[in-house]
């Protein structure tokens, strides 16, 4: 059910100004910034979902724009003008501290006052527009017809919008901007004539949205919307070269918005030019977004922008992470999601190892000795949380690494030359049960068979041991996930279609279900999920968000890394015999069950002959993430295991 918007007028500066509002603010204050020609209404869909998810939305319209008063003169507008109203909002309603969130022209005032007023910003969040130090410098570089050049023309734009009702420019200018191409007249042609009129409103704008404009411009007029900010572009200062936000930013781009073929732009957000101006910077892009993306794609929008919200929680978090808090103190959001106890009692360091910083996770007094979790892709440390508490309550230490270029450890210098074997020699315990899952597992057992002395017995979850790696690989398709996986460059251009949180959310989609991921040709892996699948039910939003959040700081190259593009550096391990215990735990609903002779080898007995001390459970309903998904079942033969085998035998 929707919450009711409030509408106030607040004396701001001489004017009176429009304001939307709702929420309670319980979480903080989200000031939102409409571009044109746009008015309050054009955020009815973020205020809604910041509303209920604890924040005070805020949308004004600005000046000359909807209801708010126009400036008794027109020709004396400018950006500043913007970023005092701002502060001058914020002031009025006794808001000390707020995320900006803005789009299209209204960026520029929210970069700005970001800039001028950092104590008083926690963020900033742009739609379709990246910063500038200065006017856009691409203007130059566009024909006489680029409808800013003809809308800078005082009184062409007016006289081309005033051939035809307000309804109609409306409707026009929201069919021909949310097109992909950049809107440009050509010689003895207007704007307005671009737009073919057969054309229907876009599907996610309805007539009875475009009322809503209508109404409100037939107040206004274009005038005044056309001086701010068409008329105003040259009073933005050339300065700003040495630009430095002290806040988060979060710029959201629309590949389909026209705005991204301005020439330079793609170049600037893909190259990395922004970083120079923001130490704090993340850019999602949305394949299939427009330059109205947050009417287009509401759902999308909403989820990133309530991510970025809950990120930024604290007034003055530390990007530094090893100087942060543990994991679960990080986010109070989270936090009170999970158990009380896991937040209190799991405790984070980096040890120095081999040259690199390595994230630990551990609890657990270990009054029976110590277990070594070793996670898979695209897991971390959090994968084994139900896993952690229980061996520390039944009297172990738990400890579980973040994998070299994974989480919160740090990345080795060298990516390409990376050997399974670097990882072998991490594990940090004299002697250790270790507990592996995924490619985990594989570290695990080389472990057992190089160090049969500082290893008590090894569990692992879903992958067998194999003599000689994946020599299945021949027997699978072209578009089978590994052998995608193993080529440079091609998952990184797949998962870069989208944002972390929604890489990570397919995957955890795609690999839960008890079918191999293969693609056709001309398909990705990323296309085999449907994105109408929701999380499993054991995988929260909580959970994802955890996940999310640290592979915003990885990236996906390293993990991609190790294991896909090591498989073929493990070495072939014919005469191995296992001097340990050995447990084998299999989901009989993994899909890596269904791999070429998996299921054969372990009901066949052929690991025997390798593990003379082996026992295999299988759980009928167990997925790949089975430690995730059923927690107490694994728990229960994990501590039989444990049991069986004491340290001290």
């Amino acid at each position: 059910m929707a919450l009711e918007i409030e509408h106030t007028h607040l004396p701001i500066r001489g004017l009176n100004l429009h304001v939307a509002q709702v929420g309670k603010s319980d979480l903080g204050t989200v000031l939102f910034l409409h571009g044109f020609p746009e008015i309050w209404y054009s955020w009815r869909h973020q205020m809604q979902a910041v509303a209920a998810a604890g924040y005070r939305a805020i949308a004004p319209d600005c000046r000359g724009y909807g209801l708010s008063d126009q400036p008794p003169e027109h020709e004396a507008a400018s950006f500043d003008d913007l970023v005092a109203d701002v502060l001058a909002i914020l002031d009025a309603l006794d808001v000390p501290k707020a995320f900006l969130v803005a789009k299209d022209f209204g960026a520029r005032p929210a970069y700005d006052f970001a800039l001028q007023h950092p104590e008083r910003t926690r963020g900033v969040v742009s739609l379709g527009a990246p910063y500038s130090p200065g006017p856009m410098p691409f203007y130059d570089r566009l024909p006489e017809g680029f409808y800013i050049h003809r809308w800078r023309e005082t009184g062409r734009a007016e006289a081309d919008f005033g051939r035809y009702d307000v309804r109609r420019v409306v409707r026009t200018i929201y069919v021909l901007f949310s097109g992909a191409e950049i809107p440009i007249a050509k010689e003895g042609q207007e704007t307005m004539d671009l737009a073919d009129l057969s054309t229907p409103l876009p599907e996610w704008f309805t007539e009875e949205d475009l009322d809503v404009y209508a109404k409100l411009y037939e107040k206004t007029g274009f005038r005044y919307p056309l001086r701010m900010p068409y008329r105003a572009i040259r009073k933005i200062p050339t300065g700003g070269l040495d630009a430095k936000f002290q806040v988060p930013v979060f710029i959201v781009m629309g590949e389909k918005d026209y705005a991204f073929k301005f020439p330079g732009l793609e170049a600037a957000l893909r190259g990395g030019a922004m970083d120079n101006f923001m130490p704090d910077l993340k850019v999602t892009y949305i394949p299939e977004g427009c330059h109205f993306v947050q009417e287009q794609f509401p759902e999308q929008v909403n989820e990133l922008l309530l991510a970025f919200l809950k990120d930024h929680l604290t007034c003055h978090r530390s990007r530094d992470v090893r100087e942060s808090p543990p994991l679960f103190q990080q986010d109070p959001t989270l936090e009170q999601s999970r158990q009380a106890a896991m937040a209190q009692e799991i405790e984070h360091t980096h040890l120095p190892i081999r040259g690199i910083n390595l994230h630990v996770a551990q609890v657990g007094r270990g009054e029976l000795g110590t277990v070594v979790f070793l996670h898979g892709f695209p897991e971390i440390w959090y994968s084994w949380r139900h896993q952690m508490l229980a061996v520390a309550a039944a009297g172990y230490r738990a400890v579980a690494p973040d994998c070299r270029g994974y989480g919160l450890s740090d990345q080795p210098p060298e990516q390409e030359e990376e050997e399974a074997s670097c990882v072998w020699d991490d594990l940090v315990a004299d002697v250790a049960f270790l507990v592996g899952m995924d490619f985990g597992a594989m570290p695990a057992y080389e472990f057992a068979l190089q160090h049969p002395e500082r290893t008590r017995g090894v569990v692992c979850l879903g992958v067998p041991f194999s003599p000689v790696p994946f020599s299945f690989f021949h027997t699978m398709p072209e578009g089978f996930y590994l052998l995608r996986w193993g080529e440079p460059g091609r998952a990184e251009a797949d998962f870069g279609r989208y944002d972390v949180r929604r890489v990570v959310r397919t995957i955890y989609v795609l690999f839960s279900g008890a079918e191999i991921p293969i693609a056709k040709e001309g398909q990705e892996i990323m296309d085999l999920a449907d994105l109408s699948t929701p999380l499993p039910e054991w995988f929260t939003e909580e959970d994802l968000d955890a996940y999310a959040k640290l592979y915003e700081k990885s990236g996906f190259r390293y993990p991609l890394q190790m294991p896909y593009r090591s498989l073929h550096k493990m070495p072939q391990r014919l005469d191995a015999k296992f001097q340990v215990p050995v447990l084998m735990v299999m989901g009989e609903k993994d899909y890596a069950f269904k791999l070429p002779g998996i299921e054969a080898a372990l009901r066949g007995g052929a690991m025997e002959s390798f593990m003379p001390d082996l026992k295999i459970p299988y759980i009928p309903e167990g997925s790949h993430f089975v430690q995730e998904q059923l927690p107490e079942q694994v728990n229960e033969l994990l501590l039989a295991f444990l049991k069986d085998h004491p340290v001290a035998a």
